[in-house]
């Protein structure tokens, strides 16, 4: 199964790229780096209570991430695992913020992971593109701070395709940030927002409302039928993450993620793997769990993932190329 698997060409629009780096990449920079880190934080299993102590294990991924070096390597790392399974487009985010704490600037932080992605271009067979995500828990002025670089040289303004809010979202909803929301769209930023992961289906409508083209997460829109229209009248992608959503309990059962109705009522979405290292999961595995479950078929993987491209905040001629290369293979 998983042979036909990697053969469907996929996109991801929603990973992080500290949750996501690989085990290899945390040992080989805490060697070089001299930073002890503990590999068996890094991880969370089905026993996860929470978002919020989901979010724990990026403390100590974030210690071996503060140089330019370690990020270059780190986007390499992402897209060399995206590659391995059949990935041929990936919007890759992460937090400048995150990345501060041995003095990088912003800038540097944006050239490094913009560096990355023209790296990882040059070894493998996917287009790499990236996402700046500002933190719920940070102050307006930090975020906007930071997405007032993102026009700032012609690397970033190729590499980098829009913006997203993440965060503790049951501590920080999603209408405190309005105003920061709609500062990115006035600077016309592409965005998605984290909203309706912790069971709060007003944050999906707020979203939407303020602007987001795609929701991460969003599984809250199962809880109520308006929502679902709601999505589906705006037109916007959920981007679902399943294991992820069931360690952070943002889900009870993998049956709540009521794909076939999905399909059925033609509501764009496209299945993600959220943080890989931390979740312990390959986008390999996250298909091949709803194979399992009959939540999605082959044919049905190849629709979401084409639908997707039109959801994607690539360029029109990266668009064109990608529909032309899903559609001869």
């Amino acid at each position: 199964m998983k042979a036909v698997l990697k053969q469907i060409p996929k996109l991801e629009l929603h990973c992080h790229l500290d949750g996501s780096v690989s085990v290899d990449y945390l040992k080989r920079q805490s060697e070089k780096q001299q930073v002890r880190i503990d590999i068996n934080k890094v991880t969370v299993d089905q026993n996860c209570q929470s978002l919020a102590e989901y979010l724990q294990s990026f403390d100590e991924i974030l210690k071996v991430m503060q140089t330019q070096e370690s990020l270059i390597e780190a986007v390499i790392d992402v897209a060399r695992q995206s590659h391995e399974d059949g990935v041929k487009y990936i919007e890759v985010r992460f937090a400048p913020a995150f990345h501060q704490s041995l003095g990088l600037e912003t800038i540097e932080i944006l050239d490094a992971v913009c560096e990355g992605a023209q790296q990882a271009e040059a070894q493998f067979d996917l287009d790499v593109r990236l996402l700046v995500c500002g933190m719920k828990h940070h102050s307006m002025a930090t975020n906007q701070a930071i997405f007032d670089h993102l026009g700032a040289n012609a690397s970033i303004t190729k590499y980098i395709v829009g913006v997203d809010l993440a965060g503790d979202e049951a501590s920080s909803p999603t209408e405190a940030h309005e105003a920061l929301i709609q500062y990115a769209k006035s600077k016309n930023l592409n965005i998605t927002l984290h909203a309706g992961e912790c069971g709060c289906v007003k944050n999906v409508y707020d979203a939407i409302q303020y602007g987001a083209r795609r929701i991460g997460h969003g599984v809250a829109i199962f809880q109520d039928e308006q929502a679902l229209s709601w999505v589906k009248e705006h037109d916007v992608l959920l981007e679902f993450c399943p294991n992820s959503n069931l360690q952070t309990k943002a889900i009870d059962t993998l049956a709540t993620l009521d794909l076939p109705k999905l399909m059925e009522q033609e509501v764009a979405f496209l299945i993600n793997t959220d943080n890989r290292t931390v979740t312990q999961t390959t986008l390999m595995d996250e298909y091949a769990l709803l194979l399992e479950h009959r939540l999605l078929n082959m044919a049905d993987i190849q629709k979401i993932n084409y639908d997707a491209i039109d959801y994607s905040f690539a360029c029109q001629a990266t668009k064109d190329k990608l529909k032309r290369y899903f559609e001869e293979n």
